[in-house]
Formats: structure tokens, sequence, C-alpha cells
């Protein structure tokens, strides 16, 4: 990983939080006095961007050595899609509500680039799964997520019906509201508030979670996708939709199927020297521990 950030693009949705002008204007007093660091930021942020940032088209980010992505873990996603291909690291800076991709805070983002500049951080990979439609044996369709793939009936108010297979072998049938089959990066988004496990980013494992599943035997599933691989298709004649990250949808209809498998790309995350996983878990979602006695 390149320790020096000589070109940093910016990501951010100005329409999303009045944070996003504070950060700007931190950036741009910053870069005032470390020339030697150019920003760019796209050009939906026009007018709320200040000299020397300088405000390009999406295409003009390709060439970045990092990505600073300004909001939400949303944005951070979006961060992660456009950078796919070209393996830029990413810094998520924390202004929506929890934010467990976005690390670092607006307030202090001074210090922040600082400690990139003096090389105080790490880096830290994160898979991803590749989705494939296939219609018997051609394929249709295929997409990267990082966080998870959202599997709903195309029909509104109908429940899903779909058969799992697992590297080969009948796993089960489920019929529920939908079916999650989520990162570890995406146990803390949808499934999370679905009622799935927490697992650790560095854990090679994905979790299928039902929601509001008809049986209550069913329960969230984590399973390895190393080497391994997950089959989906309807169960009854009806078309289902795949959503990837919350951000495309595919319709895959009846006889089609899709499989899941870990993915050769990665999304690689800077990560700060006070910040963490576990530090996350605490803060973000106010873990405590047991009540203090009087």
């Amino acid at each position: 990983m390149k320790k020096s950030f000589e070109k940093i693009g910016i990501l951010g949705f100005k329409d999303k939080s009045a944070d996003l002008a504070l950060a700007l204007e931190q950036i741009s007093a910053w870069a005032k006095i470390h020339p030697q660091v150019q920003f760019f930021a796209l050009d939906s942020l026009k007018g709320l961007v200040k000299k020397p940032i300088r405000v390009v088209k999406e295409s003009g980010l390709s060439g970045m050595d990092l990505l600073l992505a300004i909001g939400g873990d949303g944005t951070v996603l979006s961060a992660a899609h456009f950078g796919l291909k070209k393996h830029i690291p990413i810094l998520g800076v924390n202004a929506g509500r929890v934010g467990f991709l976005a690390e670092s805070r607006v307030e202090g983002l001074a210090t922040t680039l600082d400690d990139l500049l003096a090389g105080e951080f790490s880096t830290r990979d994160r898979m991803m799964i590749d989705a494939v439609v296939f219609d018997g044996r051609k394929r249709l369709f295929a997409q990267t997520v990082l966080n998870e793939v959202h599997i709903r009936a195309h029909a509104p108010d109908r429940m899903v019906n779909v058969n799992v297979v697992y590297n080969g072998t009948n796993l089960t049938e489920y019929w529920a509201d939908s079916l999650l089959i989520s990162t570890p990066t995406g146990s803390t988004a949808y499934n999370l508030a679905a009622g799935g496990p927490i697992i650790h980013p560095a854990t090679p494992a994905v979790v299928l979670t039902p929601v509001a599943p008809s049986s209550l035997s069913v329960r969230p599933l984590v399973l390895s996708l190393t080497s391994k691989k997950l089959q989906i298709t309807s169960a009854v004649d009806r078309p289902l939709d795949l959503v990837f990250d919350g951000r495309f949808t595919y319709q895959m209809n009846p006889g089609q199927h899709v499989v899941l498998a870990e993915s050769k790309a990665v999304t690689t995350f800077i990560r700060m020297r006070h910040t963490g996983f576990v530090g996350a878990l605490r803060e973000k979602l106010g873990w405590t521990g047991k009540p203090k006695l009087a």
C-alpha cells in the first residue's frame, strides 16, 4: 500500500448532511498549508467546494491515490463501488449518524489529514461477494458487493420462497419476507437490524439472515465462502428482485439462479491509529458492559 497520498478525491452528497460543508472548509484550509497534496471533489459538490480544491467529473477521480468519503455508510459504499476496479483505498469520514464504515470524524479532520501525511495509519482489506445470475449456463448479469445481496419478492406484499444450495449440497428452503446474504462488513448494516449476528471484519464468512421467516426454527446462519459457493433459485414460479448493496436492483426470472462466491476483489480501508472495529462497537452501539453498582 502506498504510504503517501499526493492526489485525494472527495465524494459526498451535499443534500445529506450539514457536516459536509464543514468538512470541505477544513480540507480547503489544510490544503492551503500543504500544497504538496492536491484535492479533487466530484462536480456534484460544486457550490460547496472552495479553492484550492478542484472540481472534476467522475472520470477525473480514476487516478486518485485515496478517496475521502464524507457522509454515512451509504457514501462509503458509493466510494467502494467507484474504486472497485481501480484499487483505490478509502477513508470514511463520518458525517452521518452511526457510520460503521466511516471511522474518522468531521471534527478533527485536519488532525486526520496530518496523520495521513505523516504515514500514521494502517490498511484493512474487506472481503466482497461476486454475484452472477445464470439462465442455465448462460451468464446474464454480474455484480460485486461489499455489504449484502438482498433477495426479495418482485411483486409487492409477497414473501420469498427460495432454495439454497451450499457447495453443491441442498441446504434449505427459505420462506420469509426476504433473505439477506451479508459479508462481515454488511453484518452491521441491514443484517444487524434484522436480528443477524455481527461478524468481525477479518472473518472470511457470510451470514444468511431471513427477514421475518415463517418458521421459528429458522435462524441466521454463518457460512464460509472460501473456495465454496451458494446457489439460490426461486422455489415458485415467480420473479425475484436481487438488490446489491441497496444500490442496484436486478430482476431474476423463474428458472434462473444466482451464484454467490467470495470475490478476488477487496475493498481497502484506511484505518487511523485511534480507530478500530471493537472500539466502534462500544461507541456506536453504546456497549457499556454490566451496570456499575453505586
